[in-house]
């Protein structure tokens, strides 16, 4: 026999939902539209468009920048 898992990690959303993880889920999102990773921290809504996920030349920090130096 084996024992029910639960969600590995839970945590109450900005907007006040309660939010769990599960084993295997890299990120999870809320109903409200939030992203969270694994251990419950929350993404900006724009992560995936930094330069330093595809090039391993440029630091999260400088990927920042060059994304948001329109702004």
């Amino acid at each position: 026999m084996s024992a029910v898992e639960g969600p590995t990690k839970t945590w109450v959303c900005e907007c006040g939902i309660s939010v769990e993880c599960w084993r295997g889920e890299p990120n999870v999102y809320c109903s409200c539209g939030a992203e969270y990773n694994a251990f419950g921290q929350r993404l900006r809504y724009d992560w995936a468009e930094n330069p330093s996920n595809w090039d391993s030349d440029i630091s999260d920090l400088d990927g920042y920048e060059m994304q948001h130096n329109d702004y």
